[in-house]
């Protein structure tokens, strides 16, 4: 879990996968609108960073990783060429 600093702190807790996996979600990076609007930049950032820095550790990541960011869900999808930050409801 991470807090960042803002003017309200945001909980950001990265939910365990149902599987392993081999990606690394170093592909270009990319968020849909309604996950922006709805985040904001700093914590999509955030959960990308933590993602990349457990891949770095050697952690066998599936393609799809789910955040929970006060209380509601983050995906994000390593489809190789990409990493996308989307609400469930843009699948």
């Amino acid at each position: 879990m991470v807090a960042l600093p803002t003017q309200k702190p945001i909980e950001i807790r990265l939910l365990p996968q149902e599987q392993e996996g081999l990606c690394k979600f170093n592909g270009q990076f990319v968020a849909t609108r309604n996950a922006l609007d709805h985040f904001g930049l700093e914590p999509i950032v955030t959960a990308l960073g933590m993602l990349r820095k457990k891949a770095e550790e050697g952690a066998s990541l599936d393609y799809l990783q789910v955040f929970e960011i006060d209380g509601e869900r983050l995906w994000i999808i390593d489809d190789v060429d990409a990493v996308t930050a989307l609400r469930p409801e843009d699948y």
